[in-house]
């Protein structure tokens, strides 16, 4: 039996989305104070091991835009690019992505924004424990 430790499923996929250059500028939270639009912010909720080798990993992604068209586009945009990770070479080898449907979700720090936010599910491989 294989035993993992934890990883940092949201940098993971920054990293990931960053080489697939959607365009947008993403980082993982908190908030930036120099939030722009076209900025894609995401927070790492909580996770549990699915196996001895792999962890399931729950996200939120929170799209910023000039309007609710944009982030809608950006949202999907985002959704469409972690779906196809399982299906990538990439460095993570991402198992699988579920992916909810994304909502109107504006944020309080950033009134002059439009925000739409998603939640996915990831499945990757644990980082290996040595002993």
């Amino acid at each position: 039996m294989q035993v993992v430790k934890p990883v940092d499923v949201a940098d993971m996929l920054r990293i990931e989305l960053d080489a697939l250059n959607t365009g947008y500028r993403v980082y993982c939270s908190p908030i930036r104070p120099d939030l722009a639009p076209g900025d894609v912010v995401i927070t790492a909720l909580g996770g549990n091991g699915a196996s001895a080798s792999t962890h399931v990993y729950d996200v939120s992604i929170g799209c910023y835009a000039t309007s609710d068209v944009f982030a809608e586009a950006m949202a999907d945009d985002i959704a469409g690019a972690i779906a196809s990770l399982p299906l990538r070479d990439t460095s993570t080898q991402f198992n699988t992505a579920d992916i909810a449907v994304s909502y109107e979700d504006n944020d309080p720090r950033a009134p002059q924004l439009a925000r739409r936010s998603f939640r996915a599910s990831v499945i990757v491989p644990g980082a290996k424990l040595t002993f």
